[in-house]
């Protein structure tokens, strides 16, 4: 049954830029419902149940955070949603213009849906929110953020010392932007980058009752991580801009800086040292993501 849902998975996606895990969206928006205010999460939990029934889907507030990625399949014209590609410089400039289609624009375009100020003939306020949920995590994986010389957020660098099944059943998935994707669940052993946690088997028939399958994992991490990362240290500040160059900057000095060779032409080999740091940071960002999700929603459904 594994093997049939890592082929199934690898078919769908094997090739495609995917921000975090399922887990890590899964945190993301565990850490951020833990946040919500009563006004908010009542608001939210409403837009969910109308989402679902429109959709004939059974997804919850912290599964509805992969739904963006279960419907890459279908729908394609989201792709460039996903990412927002700032130059390979230390302040990312130039910026992208406001209107050009991206992570950061969805962000505000969702927003603005919700608050009334905008409207969409494909996207209304239920998916609106389902859609700001994904890309908020999106925006705090650095690889998101940042494209060294055309290698598509690191998914043109080969990292020939990651170990999982999915790498053995899709070797083209074994590169720099799949490791940071779930690097927060990584650790070096015998020279290999293997998993620290295993992602539970999931259903591509029905997405959200796979994922399901991960929420007792994701409440004890999501509350591991909120412990290790405290607000007063690591708070839900900024605007969606900032945390855009945020990523951007820890992806030029923590991702590419300091990679242990590895460029479009060259494989990466990932050492002890470059896995450490990759997790710690991991770890922070999607704690951090989920408090500024929480703080984001909170004003949106004041």
């Amino acid at each position: 049954m594994r093997l049939v849902v890592i082929w199934v998975l690898g078919a769908v996606f094997a090739g495609q830029a995917m921000a975090w895990d399922p887990i890590g969206h899964m945190l993301v928006c565990q850490s951020a419902y833990d946040q919500l205010t009563p006004a908010a999460k009542t608001a939210v939990e409403r837009s969910l149940e109308a989402f679902n029934t429109k959709n004939h889907t059974n997804y919850t507030f912290v599964t509805v955070g992969c739904w963006m990625d279960d419907i890459r399949g279908t729908h394609k014209e989201y792709a460039p949603w996903h990412f927002i590609d700032l130059p390979y410089n230390r302040d990312g400039e130039p910026f992208p213009v406001a209107w050009q289609v991206n992570a950061l624009w969805g962000i505000r375009h969702c927003a603005a849906i919700i608050k009334g100020e905008r409207t969409d003939s494909k996207v209304d306020k239920d998916q609106a929110l389902v859609m700001l949920m994904h890309l908020v995590g999106d925006i705090h994986q650095p690889l998101h953020t940042i494209n060294r010389d055309g290698d598509a957020g690191g998914n043109k660098v080969v990292v020939p010392n990651i170990e999982d099944a999915m790498v053995e059943a899709f070797p083209n998935r074994r590169n720099l932007h799949y490791f940071w994707d779930s690097s927060y669940r990584r650790e070096m052993k015998n020279g290999k980058v293997v998993e620290t946690l295993a992602e539970p088997p999931s259903l591509p028939s029905d997405p959200a009752k796979g994922h399901a399958n991960a929420l007792p994992l994701v409440v004890e991490q999501a509350a591991r991580l909120g412990k290790g990362y405290q607000p007063e240290k690591f708070p839900a500040t900024g605007t969606p801009e900032e945390w855009v160059r945020e990523s951007h900057a820890q992806g030029y000095d923590n991702v590419y800086q300091i990679l242990p060779g590895g460029d479009g032409a060259n494989p990466a080999t990932l050492d002890q040292a470059y896995v450490d740091n990759a997790r710690a940071l991991a770890e922070q960002k999607l704690v951090q993501g989920g408090r500024r999700l929480a703080a984001l929603l909170n004003e949106l459904y004041k």
